[in-house]
């Protein structure tokens, strides 16, 4: 079936100019933890090392999307950086409406000491997709296709 849930541990990336959080679940799907925050241009090593470790089986992308449903320069950045990630890995991609997400992190204050307000709103992210893959049974968002 075409969007079937994978086996392994699910990632999030949110997505900015200089940096990119990253959360990650359990293998299961069930629990998203913030990993860390990292730049921008270290992402392909990063992602490298997190899927050669991790067993990787989804790979998400925040999609910043205005509230009005409008896509401006960051939604035309993370829909790039979705493609060159699927041309890149071996592991589906797929774009997650991501609004709101900064803002729901931002009230996690020690979350964010620990690993950033990217990393954290990567979480928010991910368990966004994770409740979706639960409804849906299915890759939740917009699955890249290459």
């Amino acid at each position: 079936m075409k969007g079937a849930i994978p086996k392994g541990r699910r990632l999030a990336l949110d997505p900015g100019g200089e940096r990119i959080g990253i959360a990650i679940s359990d293998e299961l799907g069930l629990i998203a933890t913030p990993l860390r925050t990292i730049e921008s241009s270290k992402l392909d090593m990063e992602l490298s090392n997190i899927i050669q470790e991790s067993n990787i089986g989804v790979i998400y992308i925040g999609l910043p999307i205005h509230l009005s449903g409008a896509e401006g320069n960051s939604a035309l950045a993370a829909r790039e950086l979705a493609q060159h990630i699927a041309k890149t890995f071996p592991v589906p991609i797929s774009l997650v409406d991501e609004r709101l997400t900064s803002k729901s992190a931002s009230h996690d204050q020690e979350r964010i000491k620990r690993y950033g307000i990217d990393a954290v709103a990567a979480c928010e992210i991910l368990n966004f997709a994770l409740t979706g893959e639960k409804s849906l049974g299915k890759i939740f968002g917009s699955v890249i296709e290459v």
